[in-house]
């Protein structure tokens, strides 16, 4: 379980995020929804260690993590994917997808070509390709794909690593509509392997088919934190986000 307790964070005496406390399950998937305007990106960068810390506490499995480095927390239970790309372009699609393994390779695989990675890494690598309908580009550079295609590639790395707790800041940004359920598809994996997955979006009609529960922020704190079932029929949202 995450729990975020008494998070409050501000700079320059400006509050960004105030008195905000929530608690996330394993395999469950929130959605958080504010207007572009209020810092939307603030909280992951809390969760994965990006803030600078003013007074909050996160726990994680019952160890507070709120002083561990950004790149602790990215080698032991936090992985993230940003607004925009963060793909290797100079890099194979192969090449891209192998990086998600460094952290759990041992000493001597880290020192050998890819060609000597273990048979079931290769094979794993190799199904996500084809589930991306990108296996027919697997040695070519990442520079080759459209955006949409990087887009794509950078969430299979997200799925590859074997982490914790997944955070997604807009991960439909440049993808073709017709294939946002490629996306859907790696999230509900991801779901299916006990994992915790928060998502910072705009599209609402994508995030129905696999969230649990939604997180309406204004005015720099939760408005609203409720299951699908009570939100989907419910005006509130739509009085909050777009009145």
């Amino acid at each position: 379980m995450l729990k975020i307790k008494n998070l409050h964070w501000w700079v320059w005496k400006i509050d960004i995020l105030k008195s905000v406390d929530f608690n996330v399950k394993k395999w469950e998937a929130i959605w958080i929804v504010w207007p572009n305007w209020s810092w939307k990106t603030s909280l992951l960068n809390v969760i994965n260690g990006f803030n600078i810390q003013n007074k909050w506490e996160i726990i994680l499995e019952w160890n507070n993590i709120e002083n561990i480095s950004t790149q602790k927390r990215a080698l032991k239970w936090i992985w993230r994917v940003f607004q925009s790309s963060w793909i290797f372009k100079e890099l194979t699609l192969f090449e891209n997808l192998a990086l998600s393994y460094t952290s759990r390779l041992s000493f001597y695989y880290k020192f050998l070509p890819l060609k000597f990675l273990p048979k079931n890494i290769k094979n794993e690598i190799h199904d996500s390709l084809k589930e991306l309908h990108l296996y027919d580009k697997i040695n070519n550079k990442a520079s080759d794909l459209s955006w949409w295609q990087m887009r794509l590639l950078e969430i299979a790395r997200l799925y590859l690593q074997d982490t914790k707790i997944y955070l997604l800041d807009e991960p439909t940004a440049w993808v073709s509509p017709k294939l946002k359920w490629i996306v859907s598809k790696l999230i509900k994996k991801i779901l299916k392997k006990w994992k915790i997955v928060i998502i910072v979006e705009h599209d609402f009609s994508w995030l129905w088919d696999f969230v649990d529960r939604l997180i309406v922020m204004d005015d720099w704190k939760i408005v609203l934190d409720w299951k699908y079932n009570q939100i989907k029929n419910n005006n509130k949202l739509r009085e909050l986000y777009f009145w």
